[in-house]
């Protein structure tokens, strides 16, 4: 059965269906260079954290008592973007360029991995650091031992806060 503009029936189906087996075979390779994305993000900035915390036990040769193991976030965050807090960063030398937060419901001095959802605050994750107060490079976490000095992880996109659950993206990797 021709229609007005002269293409058949068929041939609109088979368009269709070419269209939808194209969008089959797009869609998901989109979703997974958006998931490669985050995680080449998530290393960059690990890497660069750590990079930043070296940099800071170079400067001032000790760990602060505001680096704690845990969070970046905090007087941590404020250390590394180049505020004097307390005692530690005197100089204010800026270690690290957080990325803007623009989400006036997120917490501005705080460090978020790229799976941290502004619209939902239950995946909302924060870099993990842990230090070597013992300053032997020496640093045990989910019972595997790290020879440096300080470590950066991302827990992933599976939100386990415990290091080793499959996804992390660690700066000693």
């Amino acid at each position: 059965m021709n229609n007005s503009r002269g293409f058949t029936l068929l041939e609109i189906l088979v368009v269709i269906s070419i269209i939808a087996i194209l969008a089959g075979l797009i869609i998901p390779a989109y979703y997974k260079a958006k998931d490669r994305a985050r995680e080449t993000k998530a290393l960059v900035a690990v890497k660069a954290l750590e990079t930043a915390f070296r940099s800071y036990l170079d400067a001032y040769k000790v760990w602060p008592d505001e680096f704690v193991d845990g969070d970046v976030k905090g007087d941590v965050f404020r250390i590394l973007r180049g505020e004097a807090v307390g005692g530690a960063n005197s100089q204010a030398i800026p270690f690290y360029e957080f990325e803007f937060v623009t989400n006036s419901s997120m917490d501005s001095t705080t460090a978020y991995d790229p799976w941290s959802d502004p619209n939902k605050s239950t995946t909302w994750q924060i870099y993990q650091v842990k230090f070597d107060r013992t300053y032997a490079n020496k640093i045990t976490v989910g019972g595997e031992t790290v020879y440096r000095g300080v470590i950066v992880w991302s827990v992933g996109e599976n939100r386990e806060n415990e290091y080793g659950q499959g996804d992390d993206v660690a700066s000693w990797r």
